[in-house]
């Protein structure tokens, strides 16, 4: 059955354009699929497609995580045309000894 999901997804690190300070994101991402596992590979690959226009860039030698922190079903159809923007937050670095 086909249904709309809400993928709220998290990642880091990465820096933004003219920034050198490591960031994170927060991103809900509406999709319509037929199971979790489509509704979750959709909703990443379309939030690092946003991402790549926002000039992002992968820090080299840090991997990058993109997870999901929750997952709402049957959502309404309206909610797809939502473009919801990132909520960025700053990646602090542990406290070296």
């Amino acid at each position: 059955m086909i249904q709309v999901f809400c993928i709220q997804l998290v990642g880091e690190p990465l820096l933004l354009s003219g920034d050198n300070q490591e960031v994170g994101f927060y991103r809900n991402e509406y999709v319509v699929a037929q199971s979790v596992e489509r509704a979750i590979a959709a909703a990443k690959t379309k939030a690092l497609k946003r991402l790549e226009r926002k000039a992002a860039r992968f820090i080299e030698g840090k991997p990058f995580t993109l997870t999901v922190e929750s997952i709402k079903i049957g959502m309404s159809p309206w909610r797809l045309l939502r473009s919801e923007g990132f909520l960025f937050f700053p990646v602090d670095e542990p406290d070296s000894p």
